[in-house]
C-alpha cells in the first residue's frame, strides 16, 4: 500500500470533520477517550500569559478538546500529531481567531479532565450521547487512524488519575506503589535533554520524575509498565541516571513540608494502587 493510500485511509470523512470542529471536538474527544482509555484536554485561550493553574475557565475561551496520550502525542479529528506540529497548525489559528479585541496578550493553557469532569465546564457545546455513540462507530470505521493509536500500559489507572500522579505527584504514586509492591522506587535524572524540550521542569540535581523498577530494568509508574527509554522520552530526556536517594530526598522533602497533603494523596495512591493495579491478585 503506497503511502498516500496509508493516509486516505487514516483520515475522517471531511464532513465528519467539520461536524466535530463546530462543536469543539468535545463530542469525537470523549468517544476516543471511552475507546483507548487516553487523556482528555481540554485547551483554554486566557488574557493572562503566566498559565496560572489556579485562574477560573470561566475568565478563559475553551479553543479545542482533544486527547493526548502520556507523552508528546495529540489525537486529533485532523490526525495524530506531535505536540509543536498541534499547537501550529490547530490551536494556533483558533486562538487568533478567538482572540478578544481588547486583549494585549494572549496565552494558552492547557488543562486535563476526566469524562465526568467536562460536563461542568463552560464549553461552548456540551456533551451529547447520541452524537458520543455516532462519533465511536465512526472511529471504528477508520482502522488505519485507531490502529496507529498506541494502546495504554497496563496497569491502567483511570487517565485523568494517572495525569495527576505524573505531573506533579509522581513521587507519592511510586513510593505508595514500592511499600505495596516491594520493587525499589527511585529518582529519573536527567544529563541531557533532547532538543526543544530544555524547558522541562527539573530540579538542580536533574530529578524530572520518580518510578518503580521491575527486575528485568522497566519502569512503571502511575501510567503503567514500560521501558524505562520510553518513560524518559516522556520527559525528552536523551541521557539520564537512577538514583534511590535522590527520590527519598524528595519524598522527605514534601512529608516534612506539606505533611497534610502527602497524607491525602499518598493515601489516594494506595487506594488507585489496590482498585486498579492489585485486582485480582
Amino acid at each position: 500500500m503506497g503511502a498516500a493510500k496509508r493516509k486516505q485511509n487514516m483520515a475522517f470523512p471531511l464532513t465528519k470533520i467539520q461536524e466535530w470542529e463546530a462543536d469543539d471536538c468535545v463530542n469525537f474527544a470523549v468517544a476516543l477517550a471511552r475507546i483507548t482509555g487516553w487523556l482528555i484536554h481540554v485547551d483554554w485561550l486566557s488574557d493572562d500569559t503566566t498559565h496560572d493553574e489556579n485562574r477560573p475557565v470561566e475568565k478563559m475561551i475553551p479553543l479545542r478538546v482533544y486527547v493526548g496520550n502520556d507523552g508528546d502525542k495529540i489525537f486529533d479529528v485532523c490526525g495524530i500529531k506531535s505536540i509543536e506540529d498541534f499547537n501550529l497548525r490547530i490551536i494556533g489559528p483558533l486562538a487568533k481567531e478567538r482572540k478578544k479585541p481588547w486583549a494585549q496578550q494572549c496565552g494558552v493553557a492547557t488543562r486535563h479532565y476526566s469524562e465526568a469532569r467536562l460536563t461542568n465546564l463552560p464549553l461552548r457545546s456540551t456533551l451529547d450521547e447520541a452524537r458520543i455513540l455516532d462519533a465511536m462507530a465512526a472511529i471504528r470505521d477508520v482502522p488505519g487512524f485507531l490502529g496507529a493509536v498506541p494502546e495504554r500500559p497496563w496497569p491502567r489507572l483511570p487517565a485523568e488519575a494517572a495525569a495527576q500522579f505524573t505531573w506533579g505527584l509522581c513521587s507519592v504514586y511510586a513510593e505508595a506503589l514500592s511499600a505495596e509492591t516491594g520493587l525499589e522506587a527511585v529518582a529519573l535524572l536527567v544529563k541531557r535533554f533532547r532538543p526543544m524540550y530544555e524547558k522541562t521542569p527539573y530540579s538542580s540535581s536533574g530529578y524530572v520524575h520518580s518510578m518503580v523498577l521491575h527486575p528485568d530494568g522497566s519502569a512503571e509508574d502511575s501510567w503503567g509498565r514500560m521501558p524505562l527509554q520510553r518513560m524518559a522520552d516522556r520527559f525528552g530526556v536523551a541521557e539520564w541516571t537512577v538514583d534511590r536517594s535522590e527520590h527519598l530526598r524528595v519524598v522527605g522533602d514534601l512529608m516534612r513540608n506539606t505533611p497534610g497533603r502527602w497524607e491525602l494523596h499518598y493515601q489516594e495512591a494506595v487506594e488507585l494502587v489496590h482498585s486498579f493495579r492489585n485486582v485480582g491478585q
